[in-house]
């Protein structure tokens, strides 16, 4: 079935309003538009919120927002000589299997470099502290330019981690420190005293930071929902595949709220209630539907949002 693109959705919004498409209209296109990708990104996120109301409709897991990276780790190295703030060279132990240029993240700080030797890395920016010449030198993967909100993360196909904030990780290596950790499957590489499972967080949106992983070149995936595409050319196609459901929800919900924001609520009363039927029923149809991922795995979304793998 082929996807409803933004042309689509504007026909059908102003069919909804009995008005002409035009820039003179008293609703005219940029309003459209605006409109049609916030209904849409509301519908993805489920934030979807019925303001006559005020019910929410939760969303499940929907399979058509789910992506998958993988990443190679890098092994961390250290730094063997104090920093200055905003030094420009970074004295290293080795720098082997960084690339020539990337981000490296140090203590909270992430620090960008153009270049580097087999001992330092150079055209560094944003050194915002001076650190001391033991202090770990890590490496910031960039997230996906699409990355909406993470899902899990798994280690070498083994381990299956829930996502850590950034502000809790202290606290959590402060909990593990001195004890044995053992993988429930019995035994793990990382099974030796005074380490602990490896932690990960997302830091400003922008970069996956990896804790306590030894090995070079371990596979790292990370799942997560993709944002939904901006839709600003006639062509552009909107991110739900399925257009009868793109078709009976995104433009509704769009006109709804912009009568209701408008101040006229009786005029939006109907297709409001409207659409919000019909994006529950989108929701359900998703929670019931059985999908792969790439690997070829099957799954199922449940009720808690977490996949089932069947």
């Amino acid at each position: 079935m082929a996807t409803a693109d933004l042309q689509d959705l504007r026909d059908i919004f102003y069919w909804i309003l009995r008005e002409e498409q035009s820039e003179s209209s008293a609703y005219p296109l940029i309003l459209c538009d605006q409109y049609l990708n916030s209904a849409q990104m509301k519908i993805c996120d489920g934030k979807v919120v019925n303001p006559l109301s005020r019910q929410v409709i939760s969303k499940w897991q929907l399979p058509f927002l789910f992506k998958e990276v993988f990443y190679s780790n890098i092994q961390n190295t250290s730094l063997t000589i104090d920093t200055t703030i905003w030094a420009t060279t970074l004295n290293v132990a080795d720098t082997t299997n960084f690339p020539t240029t990337w981000t490296l993240f140090i203590a909270g700080n992430i620090i960008p470099y153009t270049g580097k030797t087999l001992t330092t890395f150079t055209g560094c920016s944003d050194v915002l502290f001076a650190f001391q010449w033991w202090q770990s030198v890590d490496f910031a993967f960039t997230l996906p330019e699409d990355f909406s909100k993470a899902l899990n993360l798994v280690y070498n196909n083994r381990f299956e981690m829930e996502m850590k904030l950034y502000d809790n990780i202290y606290e959590d290596l402060n909990a593990y420190k001195g004890t044995n950790w053992q993988n429930n499957r019995g035994t793990d590489p990382y099974n030796s005293q005074y380490r602990i499972n490896p932690f990960y967080t997302i830091k400003d949106n922008q970069y996956l930071l990896i804790y306590q992983m030894y090995n070079t070149w371990d596979i790292i995936k990370l799942r997560y929902e993709k944002l939904p595409t901006e839709m600003v050319d006639d062509t552009d196609e909107s991110t739900i595949p399925n257009s009868i459901y793109a078709k009976g929800t995104i433009p509704y919900l769009a006109v709804a709220e912009m009568l209701f924001n408008r101040g006229e609520e009786s005029r939006a009363a109907e297709i409001i209630n409207f659409a919000c039927w019909q994006i529950t029923e989108m929701y359900s149809h998703y929670n019931d539907t059985m999908y792969q991922d790439p690997s070829g795995k099957q799954y199922k979304s449940g009720k808690s949002g977490r996949r089932i793998n069947i």
